[in-house]
């Protein structure tokens, strides 16, 4: 039995390489590397923002009294509370005889919106590191 030479001994083809610069490159695969090169981030600006209230608790009293005298001739008040799911401030105006929600702001809808995105978050992110 003949054994082959060609198979017993493959040729391999040698590659053509620039002595100068390393294996040959097309210009577009040069192109491709340079693009892909992540850009520096700049760093964000500071801003500086001051937490001290602008009026006191005692003012903001006595305005929202005023703002209540004032909606008596419109037999409307004001009613200022926190909601206890979101701890968002809310302010609601209702008819002062009837009880009846004229306005409400932010709306229980955008409430509702606010409590799915806190939990969403919670759901994305989560606090172990």
């Amino acid at each position: 039995m003949a054994i082959d030479a060609n198979i017993a001994h493959p040729q391999v083809a040698p590659q053509t390489v620039n002595t100068q610069t390393g294996p040959s490159r097309s210009v577009a695969q040069t192109e491709a590397v340079i693009k892909h090169q992540p850009k520096p981030v700049p760093e964000a600006p500071k801003v500086n923002i001051n937490r001290e209230p602008i009026i006191s608790s005692k003012e903001l009293e006595t305005k929202i009294a005023e703002l209540n005298e004032a909606m008596v001739s419109r037999n409307q008040a004001v009613l200022f509370s926190t909601d206890p799911k979101t701890g968002k401030d809310v302010v609601r105006v209702t008819n002062k005889s009837t009880g009846e929600l004229i306005r409400q702001m932010p709306s229980v809808e955008a409430l509702k919106a606010m409590q799915n995105i806190d939990q969403m978050m919670g759901l994305i992110f989560n606090k172990r590191t």
